[in-house]
């Protein structure tokens, strides 16, 4: 067994391959996530107000768009950041990796689902689950990475106090995710508020002790 464990700690692929592989598949998603806001069909295409009516029905549609890209661009700068740190690249890394982007290229799926399904208890706890895992498998990259592939220089004690930190990601996920089952709307309004916690920068007292290292 330990023998085959091994084998993963083995050089794989280069860090900046890794990193554009990412970022297609990145890309892929965003793009994935808009097509579902197609442009609604009027029996009448001079009326304005049919229009008008027609938009709002797109309203769920639209937020869980919103809510889902800002997950997508939340979670790019994490994967960004988690390779920044990396000193180099392993089987390891490579197949934690993939195995992020596999859960990350499902995300449209529910959301396409939580935006013809809004009110739906299923619909809104499946988009919370399917990100409380998304949540986990960038955690436990960035945990592999700590622990076998830190760069030179940088802090592991600040690190493991940062991947802590992201604990509170698949918390609330799953607090959402169960939330659904007695107000949805309760699950839908954390869903837009839960990528406000993560956009500003983490520590910035910690980072900047870093680049004084570094120089």
């Amino acid at each position: 067994m330990k023998g085959y464990l091994h084998r993963f700690r083995l050089e794989g692929m280069s860090l900046e391959r890794i990193a554009t592989f990412s970022d297609g598949v990145f890309a892929i998603i965003v793009t994935l996530l808009v097509l579902e806001l197609r442009v609604p069909h009027l029996n009448d295409p001079h009326n304005a107000r049919e229009l008008a009516e027609a938009l709002a029905g797109l309203l769920p549609k639209f937020l869980s768009w919103v809510a889902s890209f800002l997950y997508v661009c939340v979670f790019w700068i994490h994967h960004h950041y988690i390779l920044k740190i990396a000193r180099a690249a392993d089987r390891g890394l490579v197949w934690l990796n993939n195995l992020f982007l596999l859960c990350h290229s499902f995300i449209p799926f529910p959301t396409a689902l939580l935006g013809d399904y809004s009110m739906n208890p299923l619909a809104v706890s499946f988009f919370g689950v399917v990100l409380l895992i998304n949540a986990l498998a960038i955690i436990a990259l960035h945990a592999y990475v700590v622990r076998n592939l830190l760069g030179e220089g940088e802090d592991r004690a600040a690190e493991w106090a940062h991947s802590r930190r992201s604990c509170q990601a698949p918390v609330l996920f799953a607090f959402g995710a169960a939330m659904a089952w007695i107000l949805p709307i309760v699950s839908l309004v954390s869903y837009l508020l839960i990528p406000l916690l993560f956009i500003l920068p983490r520590d910035r007292t910690t980072q900047n002790d870093r680049q004084r290292v570094k120089s």
